[in-house]
């Protein structure tokens, strides 16, 4: 092959020079030019060769295509968990688990100190080196509105006729919280939610997910400084939707809450679900029920939800 690549330039070179106006003496080495080259060429069986050369081309060409179509196509990164995210949870033993953020305070904000632009607490328990929860809450809340005000100021928005509320000693001073900050170094790191659900436990404190049907419970930490009591039962039919399609449902909101002087534990559960699966994420789920009840103690089968600051 060397040897034709040598060669095949001087052929061209000859076959260049038949454009012009030839001699009788360079026609004639013209034409002993090219009886040496169709010599050459079947002596070397150039026409296989060029052959065998545009057959090596092609299998190229197809072997990248092949090679296009079989590559593995990457996979879409997983989207994270939202309910997952920068969250940490308890074991059996109530214990965070994997916990390494070290020693933490947990408080119960009441107030918001807008001249020294800090958040007014006390604390309530804490959260030690290994994870483990203490919750011991003692302390009296300085600052409390009326009863009465819950109508305006609950976060659960889950009664639609204010009317519905009734209250036993409606000037009685009171303050609920359904998480409790954690605090380190004077810094907050994160909020502590407890009840048996990541879900539930999120959904609730999230303005946009308040409706989901997702089942379970959170508990939320009350103190009132007299015993008074809230009572409800509202059936409401109508739009629950987040994205503008309607999403009609029936609802059962029930407050059977009584409270003793100091501190107390709220039971918010969600029950029975509505799903809509063709519907948008934001819609695919709402609840049926709200049952708000008094509880004496944590139930033994809540879990401790840390959630970091990180997602706030």
């Amino acid at each position: 092959m060397k040897t034709l690549y040598h060669i095949l330039p001087i052929f061209l070179l000859f076959i260049g020079f038949q454009s012009f106006a030839q001699t009788p003496e360079q026609q004639d080495l013209i034409d002993k030019a090219l009886k040496m080259r169709d010599s050459i060429m079947e002596s070397l069986n150039l026409e296989e060769v060029l052959q065998k050369a545009d057959q090596q081309q092609k299998k190229l060409e197809s072997d990248e295509k092949s090679k296009q179509k079989t590559s593995t196509i990457p996979k879409a990164a997983k989207s994270e968990d939202k309910y997952w995210k920068n969250t940490w949870a308890s074991d059996k033993d109530k214990k965070l688990k994997n916990w390494n953020k070290g020693e933490a305070e947990l408080v119960f904000n009441y107030a918001y100190d807008s001249r020294n632009d800090k958040i007014n607490y006390v604390q309530v328990g804490a959260i030690k080196v290994d994870g483990s929860i203490e919750l011991n809450p003692t302390d009296k809340i300085p600052v409390l509105q009326p009863l009465n005000n819950f109508k305006n100021s609950n976060n659960f928005f889950d009664i639609h006729n204010p009317d519905s509320y009734q209250y036993s000693n409606e000037k009685a001073g009171f303050k609920l919280n359904s998480y409790l900050l954690v605090y380190q170094d004077g810094q907050q790191i994160g909020i502590l939610t407890i009840g048996n659900s990541a879900k539930v436990t999120l959904n609730l404190l999230t303005p946009g997910d308040l409706y989901f049907g997702d089942e379970g419970y959170i508990l939320s930490w009350v103190y009132v400084d007299e015993a008074c009591a809230i009572k409800a039962n509202e059936n409401w039919s109508g739009d629950l939707s987040n994205t503008g399609t309607p999403i009609m449902v029936e609802t059962n909101v029930v407050y059977d809450l009584n409270f003793s002087p100091g501190w107390n534990i709220v039971k918010t559960e969600v029950i029975g679900t509505y799903e809509f699966p063709n519907a948008p994420e934001e819609d695919r789920s709402r609840y049926k029920k709200h049952e708000h009840t008094s509880t004496a103690s944590i139930p033994n089968d809540a879990t401790y939800f840390f959630r970091s600051s990180v997602q706030y």
